[in-house]
């Protein structure tokens, strides 16, 4: 299974990913970028993600 990917290393903040997929993506108490626990991901929603990093931290691994 697929599952997304932060390298929070380079993730600048700027919440695209939880504007664009917030069933994936949210934001946690301390302000950075959390991957919901899921079985399945949406692949589309995920895919807009990843095309409007402006950091280009996101990507796709295999579980």
């Amino acid at each position: 299974m697929r599952k997304p990917s932060i390298e929070m290393g380079d993730c600048v903040l700027c919440e695209i990913c939880v504007e664009v997929c917030p069933q994936v993506f949210s934001l946690n108490d301390l302000g950075y970028v959390d991957i919901a626990d899921r079985k399945q991901y949406p692949e589309d929603c995920v895919d807009e993600a990843i095309r409007n990093c402006p950091a280009r931290c996101i990507s796709w691994e295999e579980d």
